[in-house]
């Protein structure tokens, strides 16, 4: 089984993340204020989706607070239906997110692609939220 990238046996836990840790894959989205990439962990091969956000963007939009909230919600969260934020780190620039990475695709495709949720398919989405744990 791949090693996830927070495990003490894939790497040196006293060493910060960089850019250097990870191969970087095809793009798998962007938005307003950075891009996703699949990419996989150099050392434990662990797949990951990594999110690059740019410094400039939250600076311009004033959302530092809304990020490390967002940060520490994520990471705290332990639910199939919700990825996981594995860690972060950053250079001068950028901003970069260790997260999960969601073979199937997201919840947000399949909405794009089929225009609504059956009621079946809503159901179920809702049920598993509601036994959302928090660690």
């Amino acid at each position: 089984m791949d090693k996830k990238p927070t495990d003490p046996d894939a790497r040196d836990p006293e060493k910060p993340f960089s850019l250097a840790d990870f191969e970087i894959g095809r793009p798998l989205g962007k938005g307003k204020f950075g891009r996703v990439y699949l990419a996989r962990e150099v050392k434990s091969h662990f797949v990951v989706a990594l999110k690059v956000i740019f410094k400039e963007q939250i600076e311009k939009y004033k959302l530092h607070h809304q990020l490390r909230r967002e940060m520490e919600i994520q990471t705290s969260l332990r639910h199939p239906n919700i990825l996981r934020l594995f860690g972060w780190f950053d250079d001068d620039e950028r901003i970069f997110l260790i997260l999960e990475y969601a073979h199937g695709g997201e919840l947000y495709g399949l909405l794009k692609e089929n225009g609504h949720l059956t009621e079946q398919q809503a159901a179920t989405v809702s049920l598993s939220l509601l036994s959302l744990n928090v660690a």
